[in-house]
């Protein structure tokens, strides 16, 4: 098969296709065995406060000893990232150790960074303004978003050469938070992706939020005629628990509007 018709098709090969990264659906063998269990949410320090911009964890797998349901709220996070931190080469465990996952608390790149099975959140955006890069990461089995925005001011979670799971939605725009508001921006760019059970990102258009899509890679395509799986779907959100978020177009799938910057032939099979 030529690399024209690999595209065509919505293939990834085993090298560069059409000048795209490689995308691993493998989480690599932790280096610690079955891996760490931590008391307390751990704080990664930047340099400017004691700590380091980068963090290497040689595919070590940590988690923490949170103990509340993964079907409910208030689950202890693993890792508190602070602003200019690169996390690279991590593992979080399955099931209730996963917690909350990490939360960047400014602009964070989670490199190489993997999620056996999501609790609450993979990773949350939280800081206003800020930037969540996530790159070659996998994340897999989770009930119901992967990753949360929550930050506001133009915030950015970009999402690139990655692989992700059985989810409910890949990622959200806080529909209900304190004082909400946006925008919030999702970037997606050669991402592949399996078992979408509601959505592969849901933005609130009222406070100006964009989802911008390229060289996505749906296990089995897209079904135009069934509009499954939904690929963006743009709500109206609420601020303070007034009200609820409310789906537009009954949720469907938005091409090429202001919100959903994405074209049904973004979407690949693979």
């Amino acid at each position: 098969m030529t690399e024209e018709e690999a595209l065509s098709n919505g293939e990834l090969l085993g090298e560069e296709v059409g000048g795209l990264e490689t995308i691993s659906t493998t989480i690599p063998t932790p280096s610690n065995g079955a891996g760490e269990i931590r008391t307390s949410t751990t704080r990664l320090k930047n340099a400017a406060n004691g700590g380091s911009d980068v963090y290497d964890f040689a595919n070590k797998k940590i988690g923490v000893n949170n103990t509340a349901s993964c079907d409910g709220e208030n689950q202890k996070t693993v890792f508190e990232v602070e602003d200019g931190v690169t996390v690279k080469n991590l593992i979080i465990p399955g099931g209730l150790a996963a917690g909350n996952g990490i939360v960047c608390l400014g602009s964070c790149t989670l490199d190489h960074v993997y999620w056996e099975d999501v609790c609450e959140d993979a990773a949350t955006n939280t800081k206003d303004g800020a930037t969540m890069t996530l790159n070659h990461v996998i994340a897999l089995h989770a009930s119901d978003k992967v990753f949360q925005h929550n930050a506001k001011g133009n915030s950015k979670t970009i999402i690139k050469n990655s692989y992700i799971s059985d989810f409910g939605k890949l990622w959200r725009s806080c529909g209900d938070c304190t004082n909400n508001g946006g925008p919030r921006n999702l970037i997606i760019d050669n991402v592949k992706l399996e078992g979408i059970k509601s959505a592969v990102a849901g933005a609130n258009q009222n406070y100006g939020d964009t989802v911008t899509i390229t060289n996505l890679f749906v296990k089995g395509g897209y079904n135009a005629s069934k509009d499954k799986p939904k690929i963006c779907t743009e709500f109206i959100g609420v601020t303070d628990h007034k009200g609820e978020s409310k789906k537009v177009n009954d949720g469907a799938s938005q091409w090429n509007t202001t919100t959903c910057r994405v074209s049904k032939t973004d979407v690949l099979s693979w």
